[in-house]
């Protein structure tokens, strides 16, 4: 290459530098985030996050997922809760030996059997064969609400008998034994625990239940006698020894005939309350007649003492007469003729002629 050429070449290529744009690159201290664009920002298409952004959408999706458990278990808690939830129930109030304020609600029946023991009673057991004594507020409870049934304070008469056969119940009966006296029970019985027979009685619907609260107001067992000491009687009348416990007296008869009119003589003077026409008297009994000198009655025999209205005419005539005025605590021995006994008719059942003079030793033991 000639040295003109070389020169030319220069030249040129001088030339065609010199026409090329010129730029002043700024130094790296000067350039700012914000004029520093990063390779395809511009780019058409979806833009490249902004920085932070990653961590942000990382936080919203943890909220997301918690807000969703959360959701989750409110829902399984709600649907256990419904399933489980508490079952509308019956509300007892007020003191024991008193009328009761009983709220059925307006729902449908638990339809479920329940025995709540609402007051824990102090006194004695009580035993399935003992004689009762208690108060009985009755309810029908549809699913418009409550309607009183039966009442037994409003009566004034408690319920009286067997602890097994007091109400002829199963439920209700099997419930009171085996309680302490003192107790108030409240039981929500279904339709098909009730029984069609008391059920219809009742007139409940078969998607009724039957709510019952009951006060055990006493019991009394086999052994339950009067204490005291006997007072000395005349010798025409037959005499008593008290047997032991839950064992009758032992009478002898007089030789000689028999009085013609009631005789009534106390031989333990009791210090309770005097009983009253239409009470129910509760008291232990043993009847013998005049003429043997045999038992022919006795609530020994039966196993529990027994109960009867009394002054209103369920019993013999001398039954009403002698024992109405009595008081709790008291022994009382009557010798009875024929017209203040089973009359001329007798009864045959007992062995008792239309004849015969009755001779009862009876212990007062309650009146309700």
């Amino acid at each position: 290459m000639s040295e003109v050429e070389g020169r030319e070449d220069a030249e040129t290529e001088e030339t065609q530098e010199d026409a090329r744009p010129k730029v002043k690159m700024p130094q790296a201290k000067d350039i700012r985030r914000s004029d520093f664009t990063p390779h395809a920002l511009n780019a058409k298409g979806r833009p490249a996050p902004r920085s932070g952004t990653r961590k942000a959408a990382k936080r919203r999706n943890i909220i997301y997922s918690a807000v969703a458990v959360v959701a989750v278990v409110a829902v399984v808690g709600v649907s256990v809760w419904y399933a489980n939830r508490p079952a509308p129930s019956v509300k007892v109030k007020g003191a024991f030996g008193k009328a009761p304020v009983v709220t059925v609600p307006k729902s449908k029946p638990a339809a479920k059997q329940q025995v709540k023991e609402l007051i824990h009673g102090k006194g004695p057991k009580v035993g399935a064969s003992d004689f009762v004594v208690a108060h009985l507020v009755g309810y029908q409870w549809s699913a418009k609400g409550g309607k009183e049934l039966l009442n037994t304070f409003k009566k004034g008469a408690p319920a009286t008998g067997t602890a097994s056969q007091l109400t002829g119940l199963a439920p209700l009966d099997k419930a009171i034994a085996g309680r302490t006296q003192g107790t108030r029970l409240e039981l929500t019985l279904p339709y098909a625990a009730v029984g069609d027979q008391v059920a219809q009685a009742l007139q409940l619907a078969r998607t009724d239940d039957f709510v019952v609260a009951v006060d055990v107001v006493n019991s009394f067992g086999k052994s339950a006698s009067v204490q005291g000491t006997q007072q000395k009687i005349d010798a025409k009348l037959p005499q008593v020894t008290p047997g032991a416990a839950g064992q009758a007296p032992t009478v002898k008869i007089p030789s000689g005939k028999a009085p013609d009119t009631l005789q009534v003589k106390t031989l333990i003077q009791g210090t309770g309350k005097a009983v009253t026409k239409g009470q129910t008297l509760v008291g232990q009994y043993d009847g013998v007649l005049w003429r043997t000198g045999k038992e022919f009655d006795s609530s020994y025999k039966h196993g529990a003492p027994a109960g009867f209205p009394i002054g209103v005419g369920q019993v013999i005539p001398a039954w009403d007469k002698a024992l109405v005025g009595q008081k709790i605590g008291s022994r009382v021995l009557l010798v009875v003729p024929p017209k203040e006994g089973y009359g001329p008719k007798g009864s045959p059942d007992a062995g008792i002629k239309g004849t015969d003079t009755l001779v009862f030793v009876v212990d007062v033991l309650g009146a309700f």
